[in-house]
């Protein structure tokens, strides 16, 4: 009972990392100190597509499921649960790829606020 609960919290973070991912340069829009933690989740994010790797979160997970009494599922944790609910069977490259279009999409943004930002605090102040 306590190891299938402890592997679901492991399952719920990776799926929140993962969601992080994918908004959490956005989410630096609003409170920008938010972009350091996102830019170490998208350097590792990149190192392990590119180098392809498992991801460290899988192997606990599986091995709480195991002593839980469930069967492991094969692959990763991305292969499991999200291919072939969230995008179809063998799209995970083109889900990656929009991934990390998301990522540099939001970065652009957050770069064009903080400029925006910073032109009008001198902007302001001259008025004062």
């Amino acid at each position: 009972m306590v190891y299938r609960f402890l592997a679901d919290v492991v399952m719920v973070f990776h799926g929140v990392f993962l969601l992080f991912f994918v908004i959490g340069g956005f989410i630096a829009w609003r409170w920008p100190k938010v972009i350091w933690a996102h830019l170490l989740v998208g350097v590792y994010s990149l190192v392990n597509v590119v180098l392809d790797f498992a991801c460290p979160l899988t192997r606990p997970e599986k091995y709480l499921r195991r002593k839980g009494g469930e069967d492991d599922y094969e692959g990763g944790y991305i292969q499991h649960y999200l291919e072939g609910s969230l995008w179809p069977e063998g799209a995970t490259p083109t889900a990656e790829k929009v991934g990390f279009a998301l990522l540099v999409i939001s970065y652009v943004g957050f770069f064009v606020l903080r400029r925006r930002r910073r032109q009008r605090v001198p902007a302001a102040a001259a008025r004062g």
